[in-house]
C-alpha cells in the first residue's frame, strides 16, 4: 500500500505582499494617475478652445472681477484636493475656490477624480450664453474636452498604474 505524502505550502508571505499591493501601491497609483490626468483635463478646460469664460472690458456686471469663474476650479482626487485654477484668473480674487470635497461619498475601495467649477454661475455659463466677452471661449467649455480628450485621460491614468 502506497504511503500517502502531505505537502505544506506557506502563502502567507506572498499573501502578506498581496495585500501590500492592493491596499498600499495600486491605489496610490491610480491617485497619481488621476490627479496627473485631473490636471491636464482641469488646464485643457481653461485654456483650450472653447476656453473658460472670463470677463472683459464691456461686461455689465461691474460686481464679478476678471477670471472668478475661471479660477474657481479645484481638483479633487478621492476627496483630496490636489489642484486649482486660481493663477489662470488674471484679476481674480479666488472668493469662489472650494477647500473640500462636496460631492457623495467614495465607495470603499474605489477611487474618484472630480473636476469642479465652483463660481455660482458656471453650469449657466456652460449651457448657455453663446456669444461671450472673450472671443476664444464658447459653451460646453468642460464636456468638449471630456468627450474630445476622454482617451487622453484615460491613456494617462492606465500609464501610472501599469506595472
Amino acid at each position: 500500500m502506497p504511503s500517502s505524502k502531505v505537502m505544506h505550502l506557506d502563502a502567507s508571505r506572498a499573501m502578506r505582499r498581496l495585500g501590500l499591493f492592493n491596499k498600499r501601491i495600486l491605489p496610490g497609483k491610480i491617485r497619481r494617475g488621476l490627479t496627473a490626468a485631473g490636471t491636464k483635463f482641469m488646464t485643457d478646460v481653461v485654456i483650450s478652445d472653447p476656453t473658460t469664460p472670463i470677463r472683459r472690458p464691456g461686461y455689465a456686471d461691474l460686481q464679478r472681477k476678471a477670471g472668478e469663474l475661471r479660477a474657481s476650479g479645484a481638483l479633487f482626487v478621492d476627496g483630496v484636493k490636489k489642484g486649482s485654477t486660481v493663477k489662470y484668473g488674471e484679476k481674480a480674487t479666488g472668493r469662489y475656490q472650494p477647500d473640500k470635497y462636496g460631492g457623495l461619498p467614495i465607495a470603499p475601495g474605489s477611487h474618484e477624480a472630480c473636476l469642479v467649477f465652483n463660481a455660482p454661475y458656471a453650469a449657466t455659463q456652460h449651457e448657455l450664453f453663446p456669444a461671450k466677452t472673450e472671443p476664444t471661449a464658447g459653451k460646453y467649455y468642460m464636456s468638449k474636452k471630456l468627450y474630445g480628450n476622454g482617451v487622453e485621460y484615460i491613456s494617462i491614468v492606465a500609464q501610472a498604474v501599469r506595472l
